[in-house]
């Protein structure tokens, strides 16, 4: 009896001894995210695998994936035995809570003995990236106009004034809506007329996003009023591109890849060129933003071929109003977005201004 205790430690001291040897061996660990953005609050499927290529079982493996900052929990842990030559894959959904750039870094794998009293330890250097958009809203319930546009929200009023004087009017089939109709002219013509709104193809927007919100730099950042900035961009994009009015964007934010502040994307359409303009503004931080009254003179140098700007900034600050005033000149129409009033009033009435309605 005794010789077979011992036969037993022996073996089971044998095999522990492969296991913490070899066990690493033949062993493989991946973690993989869709190659997609996310926006706040949606499930984002994470998904790992571990397989073991080798004759001998693996009885106790450990993983610890740590995960970034603001998905709910610090890290997903669980443990496995695995057969030789198997495959293990776990699934499971964690959920963004704020915009940005968010990396999973590392993941630890821990081996255990039979007996559990002795354990290997390897990390994993990863580099996953979950981009988490910015919040979406209704840019109508979120700004509000100033001047005399009387409560006017409609982006084509920032394109053209009114569409009859550019392009005219036509007759009325029965498709168009009934709030198209123009009566003065169905009046005169004796035909029911509706406005023409095939505006578009002439036009072309520079949307720039402002992300300094106070001078000097090293003030703490108010990360609440440039998200909201942010939000507010994004809802610009999407307007333009539900019109099908060619858009761009210019931000003054720092790029991680070039290590410059060189965001600028020239005028553009469709669902690929939108998913890359809200990328940009999930991936952007608001760390040593470039000073905005410069971004403001290299747009007036570049003098693109822009009917409109629109600027979207968290305020005015006495330092831009020059810059502004100096590039409503140069294009034809300029409109500004700031989520606080401050200074708004004090720009030019040509400029076409709105505030943010938080506050409200």
């Amino acid at each position: 009896m005794i010789w077979y205790v011992l036969g037993l430690l022996a073996l089971t001291a044998a095999l522990n001894h492969l296991v913490l040897s070899y066990g690493f061996n033949g062993l493989t660990y991946r973690l993989t995210v869709p190659a997609k953005d996310y926006e706040i609050g949606e499930e984002i499927p994470i998904s790992s695998v571990v397989e073991n290529n080798k004759l001998l079982a693996v009885s106790y493996l450990r993983v610890d994936e740590f995960l970034p900052a603001h998905f709910g929990e610090v890290k997903n842990v669980y443990s496995l035995f695995i057969r030789p030559f198997q495959r293990v894959k776990r699934t499971y959904k964690i959920q963004g809570e704020k915009r940005g750039l968010h990396k999973i870094n590392k993941a630890w794998l821990e081996l255990g003995d039979f007996v559990g009293f002795k354990s290997g330890l390897r990390v994993v250097a990863m580099n996953e990236e979950i981009v988490v958009l910015p919040r979406k809203l209704e840019l109508a319930e979120s700004i509000a106009p100033l001047g005399p546009f009387g409560g006017d929200i409609s982006v084509r009023r920032w394109i053209i004034d009114d569409p009859l004087m550019t392009i005219g009017i036509r007759e009325y089939t029965g498709n168009e809506p009934q709030r198209f109709i123009h009566w003065p002219s169905s009046v005169k013509h004796g035909n029911l007329m509706v406005k023409n709104f095939d505006f578009t193809s002439d036009n072309s927007v520079l949307v720039i996003l402002n992300v300094e919100g106070t001078k000097p730099s090293w003030k703490p950042i108010e990360e609440e009023l440039l998200e909201e900035a942010v939000s507010l961009a994004r809802g610009v994009l999407e307007e333009f591109e539900e019109l099908k009015i060619p858009y761009g964007l210019a931000t003054n934010a720092y790029n991680e890849q070039s290590g410059d502040w060189d965001y600028y994307y020239h005028a553009g359409l469709g669902a690929g060129h939108l998913g890359t303009l809200l990328h940009t503004l999930g991936i952007i931080h608001f760390r040593v933003p470039g000073f905005f009254e410069n971004t403001l003179r290299d747009i007036r140098r570049k003098k693109g071929n822009y009917t409109t700007v629109v600027i979207v900034t968290p305020r005015i600050l006495e330092s831009y109003l020059e810059p502004i005033e100096l590039l409503a000149k140069a294009v034809p129409r300029t409109v500004v977005i700031a989520v606080e009033e401050e200074n708004l009033d004090t720009l030019s009435e040509n400029i076409i201004k709105y505030r943010g309605k938080r506050d409200d």
